[in-house]
């Protein structure tokens, strides 16, 4: 059975746990003391602890020992289309951080009919959820998620880049040599796809067209299957 994993901080060599983590702790959890946690201090230790003493707004365990956790082979960036109901990232939000996504791009693309200011309301949520989603997948660090950005505007870095288009009727993600690839991009479309001044700009930005599908997938459906063939390619 795997422990309680909780965000805090090392504070003169012990855990320190606090705030909202405290109270699902102690007053959810019902953890005492000599109960043993996992810990994440967002800063790239991961600890088992054991709950020494238990104050009214925080808790200190002592450290037995840190996890050795491996990062992913490759730091993968997506830019996601935004579909007009924003509830669906909130959905997505945990299962591309589960799929190791580093960092979320929230794009904006001619089929988007979004207020910006409405995105930005999102921005807080969607961090809160990828903290959550990351005590449950047990990953080092929080997925990064960036300030909302239109599409003409990428400007990507990534050693491989590639867009997921529905009309790419052949060429697939196994057909491209990914031999020292340390980094990926990947553009994926909202409802109604990408329209073909959208793929020519990202062309001209170094992003291949990929086949993901057979069939037409929904926007969070696409996002997922093609972060999951990225996951086994790379692993």
């Amino acid at each position: 059975m795997s422990l309680p994993c909780f965000i805090g901080k090392i504070l003169d060599n012990k855990i320190i746990i606090e705030g909202q983590e405290y109270h699902h702790a102690i007053n959810v959890k019902r953890l005492k003391i000599d109960d043993k946690i996992e810990v994440n201090n967002l800063n790239g230790n991961y600890l088992i602890g054991t709950i020494s003493k238990i104050e009214k707004k925080y808790f200190i365990a002592t450290i037995d020992r840190t996890i050795e956790k491996a990062l992913p082979h490759i730091n993968v960036t997506l830019y996601q289309c935004l579909p007009n109901k924003l509830s669906v990232i909130d959905e997505l939000i945990e299962p591309i951080s589960q799929l190791n996504v580093a960092t979320f791009v929230p794009t904006i693309s001619d089929f988007s009919r979004l207020k910006l200011k409405d995105i930005q309301k999102k921005m807080l949520k969607w961090e809160k959820i990828a903290v959550q989603s990351l005590k449950q997948c047990k990953r080092l660090y929080p997925l990064t998620i960036q300030n909302p950005q239109k599409l003409p505007n990428i400007d990507s870095k990534e050693s491989l880049k590639i867009v997921f288009y529905e009309n790419e009727k052949n060429k697939t993600l196994k057909d491209l040599p990914v031999k020292n690839i340390e980094s990926v991009a990947v553009a994926i479309g909202p409802e109604g796809g990408f329209n073909e001044n959208e793929i020519t700009v990202l062309q001209k930005k170094g992003f291949v067209a990929l086949s993901l599908s057979t069939n037409i997938l929904k926007a969070e459906v696409a996002t997922i299957a093609a972060l999951a063939q990225i996951e086994l390619i790379f692993r």
